[in-house]
C-alpha cells in the first residue's frame, strides 16, 4: 500500500500535470488592465528585436480612465466597463493628463531598467516627453468633425483603411525613438478603435520595449491629483513579426531566431553524453572487471535522458513558435518533461549529497524531509512557470507569480545544499576522530612497536580524507552551478543587444552541460573503489543503521557487488 506522504506527492504531481494541460500560448499577444492604478506599466509583453521589414501592430480597446481618492472605492458609472463614457466624461477625466503607449528602442535590458527606474523615482518624468508635443493638436478633430466621421463611417466599413488608421489621430512615428500612440483624445477614433501598424526600416531595427504611461501636462494643476489615484482600464492586442534570412515570417525576436537549432544541437550533445555514460557504466568490454554500479548511477542516467528530451522538445517548441506564433501542444509536452527533469535533478543532487547508495543504504528522517520539501517546492516552482506562460509580462499577476518563482527557486537551491553540508560535517568529524585515534595509537606504538595498527589507521584516514575532498569539491560545483545559472547568466543577459539575446540561452546551456560532465566525472562508477563502498566501513554503517533504526528508510544499493 502507498503510504500517506507518497499519496500527497502523487496528488501534487497530478495537479501540476492537469494545470500544464490547460491551453495557453507560448507567446501571448494580449494584455488586460482593469482599474490599474499604476501610472507606468512596462514592459508590456516581452521585449522584441525588430529587423528590417519587421512588423508591429497594436490594437487598443475598452480604454477608459477614472480618478479616485486613495482607499476609496469608486462606485460611479465610469468604473463600470459595460457603461459607455460620454465625450464630456472622457475629457473631464483627461483634464491635465496625457496617457499614451510608446514602443521605444533601447540598446539593452539594462538601459530600459535604468529608464524605468528614473520614471518610478519621479512621477513627473514623462517617458514620451517631447514626443507628444510633436502631435499637432489641430490634427485632432473637434466634436462636430468627429460626429460627421462617425456618421459617414457607420454607412460604410471601408471609410477607414489600415493606412488611415496607422496614421490616424494620435499616432506619431518618432523614428529611432519609437512609435507613439496618444490616448488623450480616444473619442476621435470612433467608430473605430485606436490601432497602429508599422513596418521597420533598416535604420529603425533594434530592441524595442512597449510601455504605457499617464503623464501630467506641463500646464496641469498638479494639486488636482494630490492624494488621488488615476486608474486605467484597457485591453491590448499586439503582434510582433520578423522575416528571417529566407524571407519567411518569424514570430521570434531577432535574438531568438537561432534557438530552434541551438536547442537541437544541445539535445544531440546530451544524447551523446548519455550514450557515453551508459557505455561507461556497463564497462567498455576490454576490462576483465566491470565497475561497481549503484542505484544512484541509474538515476544519473535518467537525469541525462530527461535533459536530452527536454532540450529536444524545447527546440520543437521554438520551431512552432517561430512559424505560427504559438505552440500549445509542444509547450505542454515540454512543461511535463521539464518538471520531471527538474525534480529528478534536484533529487539526485540531494541523494548524492547525503551519500546514499555510495556510503549508506538508507536515508535518515531529516534527509527524507528535505527531499519532500524540495519536491513540493519544485511543484510550486513549475506551477508558477505555468501561470507565467498564461500571463503577459507587465500584468499584475505576472509580477506576483514571477516573484514567487524566484523565491521558490532560491529556497530550492539552498535546500539541496543542506545534505551536502551535513555530509561534509560528518566526514570532518570522522577524520578528526580517526586522526585522534591514530595519534593515541602512535604513542602506544612507540612503546609497543605495533606498526600494523598504524598502517591500518593511515589507510582509514586516507579513505575518509578522499571522501571529504570529494564532497567538498561537489559542494563547490553545486554552488558554482547555482551562482552561474541564477546570477551570472542574468547579469550577462542584461548587457546583450537585440540580436545577441540567444547568447543567454547558449551560455546557460553550456554551464549546465559542464556541470553534468563534472558531476559525472566525480561520481563515475569505479572498479574496486577505495571509498565508493557502502560496506567498506561496515562498523560505521552498522552503527548508523542502529542509531537511525526508527528514522530511516531502507533503499538498498543496486549492484552492491560487481556486475
Amino acid at each position: 500500500m502507498m503510504n500517506y506522504p507518497s499519496r500527497r506527492l502523487l496528488y501534487l504531481t497530478i495537479l501540476l500535470l492537469s494545470l500544464a494541460a490547460s491551453p495557453g500560448n507560448a507567446l501571448k499577444h494580449s494584455f488586460i488592465a482593469n482599474h490599474d492604478g499604476r501610472f507606468f506599466i512596462g514592459p508590456i509583453g516581452m521585449p522584441f528585436g525588430f529587423l528590417k521589414g519587421g512588423m508591429y501592430s497594436l490594437h487598443v480597446s475598452k480604454f477608459r480612465m477614472s480618478v479616485v481618492s486613495h482607499g476609496q472605492n469608486n462606485k460611479n458609472r465610469n468604473n463600470n466597463k459595460n457603461t459607455p463614457m460620454t465625450e464630456k466624461e472622457i475629457m473631464d477625466q483627461m483634464d491635465g493628463l496625457h496617457p499614451g503607449f510608446l514602443l521605444k528602442r533601447f540598446d539593452t535590458e539594462a538601459d530600459f531598467a535604468t529608464f524605468r527606474e528614473s520614471i518610478m523615482e519621479n512621477a513627473l518624468n514623462c517617458g514620451f516627453g517631447g514626443i507628444e508635443d510633436e502631435i499637432d493638436e489641430g490634427s485632432f478633430m473637434n466634436t462636430e468633425d468627429s460626429s460627421r466621421w462617425s456618421s459617414s463611417s457607420s454607412n460604410s466599413t471601408t471609410q477607414v483603411t489600415d493606412d488611415m488608421v496607422a496614421t490616424g489621430p494620435g499616432v506619431y512615428d518618432a523614428g529611432t525613438d519609437g512609435i507613439f500612440l496618444s490616448m488623450k483624445h480616444p473619442v476621435q477614433w470612433k467608430p473605430n478603435e485606436p490601432t497602429v501598424h508599422h513596418v521597420f526600416t533598416a535604420q529603425e531595427a533594434g530592441y524595442y520595449f512597449l510601455f504605457y504611461q499617464v503623464c501630467l501636462l506641463n500646464d496641469a494643476d498638479n494639486g488636482k491629483y494630490l492624494f488621488k489615484e488615476v486608474q486605467s482600464t484597457f485591453k491590448l492586442e499586439f503582434e510582433y513579426k520578423n522575416y528571417d534570412a529566407m524571407g519567411k515570417i518569424s514570430y521570434l525576436t531577432a535574438g531568438e531566431m537561432p534557438l530552434p537549432h541551438l536547442y537541437l544541437y544541445f539535445s544531440i550533445s546530451y544524447a551523446l553524453m548519455l550514450f557515453l555514460w551508459i557505455r561507461f557504466v556497463n564497462g567498455d568490454g576490454n576490462s576483465a572487471r566491470k565497475p561497481t554500479i549503484y542505484a544512484i548511477h541509474h538515476l544519473m542516467s535518467s537525469v541525462v535522458l530527461l535533459k536530452a528530451l527536454s532540450t529536444f522538445f524545447e527546440s520543437v517548441r521554438y520551431h512552432f513558435i517561430r512559424i505560427k506564433g504559438h505552440a500549445e501542444l509542444w509547450s505542454f509536452v515540454y512543461n511535463v518533461i521539464n518538471f520531471i527533469k527538474g525534480t529528478f535533478l534536484f533529487t539526485v543532487i540531494l541523494l548524492i549529497g547525503s551519500g546514499w547508495s555510495f556510503f549508506k543504504p538508507f536515508l535518515s528522517k531529516k534527509e527524507r524531509r528535505v527531499i519532500y520539501l524540495v519536491f513540493i517546492l519544485q511543484v510550486i516552482d513549475n506551477i508558477a512557470m505555468l501561470v507565467l506562460s498564461h500571463e503577459t509580462m507587465g500584468e499584475r499577476y505576472y509580477n506576483d507569480w514571477s516573484a514567487i518563482l524566484h523565491l521558490v527557486d532560491i529556497v530550492s537551491c539552498c535546500a539541496i545544499l543542506i545534505p551536502i553540508v551535513w555530509q561534509v560535517n560528518t566526514l570532518e568529524q570522522s577524520v578528526e576522530a580517526v586522526e585522534n585515534k591514530n595519534d593515541n595509537e602512535q604513542q602506544e606504538q612507540s612503546s609497543n612497536q605495533n606498526e600494523g595498527v598504524v598502517n591500518d589507521n593511515d589507510g582509514e584516514t586516507k579513505r575518509l580524507q578522499s571522501k571529504l575532498s570529494l564532497f567538498r569539491s561537489f559542494y563547490i560545483a553545486v554552488v558554482a552551478y547555482i551562482y552561474f545559472t541564477r546570477v551570472v547568466v542574468y547579469l550577462f543577459a542584461s548587457t546583450l543587444s537585440y540580436d545577441q539575446t540567444w547568447l543567454t540561452y547558449f551560455v546557460n546551456e553550456v554551464g549546465t552541460l559542464l556541470f553534468y560532465v563534472v558531476i559525472g566525472i566525480q561520481f563515475k562508477p569505479t572498479v574496486e573503489s577505495e571509498y565508493f563502498q557502502v560496506g567498506s566501513d561496515e562498523g560505521q554503517v552498522e552503527t548508523e543503521a542502529a542509531n537511525h533504526e526508527d528514522n530511516t528508510i531502507e533503499l538498498g544499493a543496486m549492484g552492491h557487488g560487481k556486475k
